[in-house]
């Protein structure tokens, strides 16, 4: 694979990820999946365990975004922009805290 191609699918792969784990838009799914738990406050279902985990979740983005960067690639250009604006402004930053708290 060239190197454009999986620096464009590595972004598209970390915007996605970041909008299904953090974004407004998605909170309802993950509402859905992560609202049974468990004693120690963990989800209950394996995928509500996937998606409270950020490093899950851009494991299981990066398939899909592997077979769209194999095919048509270019169809990833708008997120691997957004992504590198995001993380360009700061924002990676801002998402690494609150991993850390």
């Amino acid at each position: 694979m060239d190197m454009i191609v999986l620096a464009v699918a590595a972004l598209a792969t970390w915007r996605i990820s970041a909008s299904l784990y953090y974004g407004k838009e998605f909170g309802a799914l993950r509402r859905h999946f992560t609202l049974a738990e468990d004693a120690d406050g963990q989800p209950l279902t394996w995928v509500g365990r996937q998606l409270a985990c950020f490093w899950c979740v851009t494991f299981w983005v990066a398939w899909p975004v592997a077979l769209v960067a194999r095919a048509w690639w270019y169809a990833l250009i708008p997120l691997a922009l957004s992504g590198a604006a995001i993380l360009s402004s700061g924002g990676g930053r801002v998402i690494w805290r609150s991993m850390s708290e």
